[in-house]
């Protein structure tokens, strides 16, 4: 790094210290918890929003005179003054009536340079991106790669592979992913996290042409970007962002951050931020981009654009077989795939550490599995509903819920081996039941036949009098000669609780079956 290099270095780190300095104290904890992703989910907005969007009609009164916004509103006055559509700006603005009708003005004024004035007024789709477009996006440089530990959205910057005719092309492909990214009301209200990865080949080969100019066009877009973190192992990449960072507004700019590393080292920093690993696309070892979920996205946004194509790891048909390394999810039976036995001996390895853990540090567990899961090449599929020779991926949001369950089944089993469960081989016999979704029995069948019958009579008791109700449910199961089980895989055979554990279990199908009631 040349003298000069290092002087614009430390110009940067100056730019970035006094953004945070012009910060009340309350202001930087709660800047320091949104980059960190551990902040709390925004207040509810129905309290405020209906004021904050007088004061953004009464602004817009007095500043849209000549304006290309002005403009819009004569072609389509229905349009430009939608109701979810001007929330949008003020959750991107975090109800800032001001920033956001500096923002729509600014918005409409791209869109114009953009797209041309006929489609002011009409929302963007994959239709409206001519054919250089399309090819720009489906590059990868900008992606849709998941979310953090706070469920935002993670927008994945790629320098390297930044490929374009014109930078109208690039310019308009950015566009439409955060256009695209704000159709999920919750990442309106959540914002979303930048990423901008530029270690080994992923270097800026365009030397920054343009990046003041996408700079501003992500201004103009409302998407609130909780956190931006650029990764780079070079001064080049960090000087190039200087003019970015002297254009960022200050509450930006202090969610502005620049981490110095390898590959290896730039994927511990991230957990650091609530992002685990495995959300960088990158191959094991020889650290090449995997594009094959982004051209998936892309190519779903091609068939359904009128979609939330938002969410990276929506549910897809995958016509080809599955491999040996996925986690295969088949109705009311054990999976033998290598993948689901990695993933029941990871639950068995990291359940003291699960269940000893704050919630922030369970999610980082089960998000380490996935990440081990997927490293190996494997996938969580499912059979698809309408087609039992086709497969489909789970979303991650879903997979989570999975396993947290897996952890909960790991603990009952345990809990019931302490308290003088039996264990028992074979199979169960025909008038038993089993607790959970994977076998179904004559004796399930009666015992959930006995809850429906009685949850009306059940849910007018008071609470000494349902542990009756239950105990005498349990004693007609015995009557019949069933056992109360639940699997024990992990010990080669099924556990006989004892009936305090069954009461608890038969209790919560009580409690599930009047919330389901209530729903219907």
């Amino acid at each position: 790094m040349t003298k000069e290099d290092e002087h614009k270095a430390k110009e940067n780190d100056a730019l970035l210290i006094e953004a945070m300095n012009g910060l009340t104290f309350e202001e930087r904890q709660e800047q320091q918890e949104i980059v960190h992703g551990v902040d709390d989910m925004d207040a509810d907005e129905s309290t405020f929003i209906d004021s904050a969007l007088q004061d953004l009609d009464r602004i817009l009164l007095g500043t849209k005179k000549g304006t290309v916004y002005e403009t819009a509103e004569a072609l389509n006055p229905e349009y430009v003054n939608a109701r979810a559509f001007r929330i949008m700006f003020l959750r991107g603005n975090r109800y800032d009536a001001k920033a956001s009708a500096k923002q729509m003005l600014s918005f409409f004024e791209w869109k114009k340079q953009l797209f041309g004035e006929e489609k002011l007024v009409k929302d963007i789709t994959m239709d409206d991106l001519d054919e250089d477009d399309r090819a720009c996006l489906r590059t990868g440089y900008l992606q849709i790669a998941g979310k953090d530990r706070s469920n935002r959205i993670i927008i994945l910057i790629i320098p390297g592979m930044r490929c374009f005719k014109t930078l109208m092309n690039e310019f308009r492909s950015r566009y439409y992913i955060w256009m695209t990214a704000l159709k999920s009301e919750e990442c309106q209200r959540r914002g979303a996290v930048v990423l901008s990865y530029a270690i080994g080949d992923f270097k800026d080969k365009k030397q920054g042409g343009g990046y003041m100019e996408n700079t501003r066009l992500t201004l103009a877009l409302p998407l609130h970007q909780a956190a931006i973190h650029l990764f780079t192992e070079n001064a080049a990449e960090y000087i190039v962002g200087n003019g970015a960072i002297r254009i960022m507004p200050r509450k930006i700019r202090a969610r502005f951050r620049i981490h110095f590393g390898s590959h290896m080292e730039c994927q511990y920093l991230l957990s650091t931020y609530g992002i685990a690993a495995w959300i960088l696309p990158l191959k094991p070892i020889t650290f090449e981009m995997n594009l094959e979920q982004h051209h998936r996205w892309f190519q779903s946004c091609l068939v359904n654009d009128t979609s939330d194509c938002s969410d990276l790891v929506r549910t897809q048909t995958i016509n080809i077989e599955y491999n040996e390394n996925d986690v295969l999810y088949v109705a009311c039976k054990k999976s033998p795939n290598a993948g689901n036995d990695r993933l029941r001996a990871l639950v068995t390895d990291m359940s003291q550490i699960y269940d000893s853990g704050t919630k922030e540090k369970k999610r980082m567990v089960v998000d380490g599995m996935i990440g081990e899961i997927q490293k190996t090449g494997g996938r969580f599929l499912k059979r698809h509903p309408e087609s039992q020779s086709d497969w489909t991926e789970i979303p991650l949001d879903e997979v989570r819920l999975k396993i947290t369950q897996m952890f909960r089944n790991h603990r009952r089993r345990a809990d019931a081996l302490i308290q003088g469960g039996r264990l028992i081989t074979g199979e169960p016999l025909s008038n038993d039941v089993v607790f959970g979704k994977t076998h179904r029995s004559r004796g399930s069948d009666l015992m959930h036949h006995l809850i429906k019958e009685r949850s009306d009579e059940y849910n007018t008791l008071d609470r000494g009098m349902k542990v009756q109700v239950v105990d005498g449910l349990i004693q007609r199961i015995r009557d019949e000669g069933g056992r109360f089980l639940q699997p024990a895989p992990e010990h080669g055979g099924w556990l006989e609780v004892t009936n305090e554990m069954a009461r608890v279990r038969i209790s919560k199908y009580f409690r599930n079956n009047r919330r389901h009631t209530k729903k219907s």
